[in-house]
């Protein structure tokens, strides 16, 4: 998917309309592959605020829907959350919006292609099955509505090689007090 087709599946006219919680969740979620200079576009036309609050937003609304007893994966994906978040508030030159597409598109690709969760279902009965970590978050939220109760093994999906990046103690210090205060700012539906 091109920068082009990117905007049309998103149904933005331009990068600046990205403030849609939805676009966020489609952009990440998406099945497609998406060509890393389509998202360097968005990011680069986006404002800086509002890519740093989506991620906050979609990184709690995932969180949100992991099963209990998935300690470590929660970490990891609050690391990366942490992460995304960090260089999207940092960006001031070209450099800064590649490393953030860069760590988009190194998620996108473990979270919808290359992370492997087991799924073993909790009767001891049945096939067990392997999800993307996508697909096995989206499991647990069929299973709280009732549908098929599995045992979750995340294993398959711990080895994301979260990058380094510069941030100021003061920013990241400021981050997670929001985080811990609730004080995260409102984002449109």
């Amino acid at each position: 998917m091109d920068y082009y087709e990117l905007l049309e599946f998103l149904d933005l006219e331009e990068p600046a309309q990205f403030i849609y919680f939805e676009a966020m969740a489609d952009l990440v979620e998406c099945d497609e592959a998406i060509d890393q200079e389509a998202v360097y576009g968005l990011f680069n036309g986006a404002e800086k605020e509002m890519i740093a609050q989506l991620f906050e937003d979609y990184f709690e609304d995932i969180l949100e829907g992991l099963p209990e007893d998935s300690d470590e994966i929660y970490d990891l994906l609050h690391q990366i959350k942490l992460s995304l978040m960090g260089l999207a508030m940092n960006m001031e030159d070209d450099s800064d919006v590649r490393k953030l597409t860069d760590e988009f598109c190194n998620f996108r690709n473990w979270y919808v292609y290359d992370s492997n969760v087991e799924l073993s279902p909790e009767t001891g009965d049945g096939e067990v099955i392997h999800h993307c970590l996508r697909d096995a978050i989206t499991a647990s939220r069929v299973e709280n509505l009732g549908g098929t109760a599995y045992r979750y093994d995340f294993t398959g999906a711990m080895d994301y090689p979260l990058d380094s990046y510069d941030m100021s103690v003061a920013a990241l210090m400021a981050l997670e007090d929001d985080e811990e205060n609730g004080d995260g700012h409102e984002y449109i539906h």
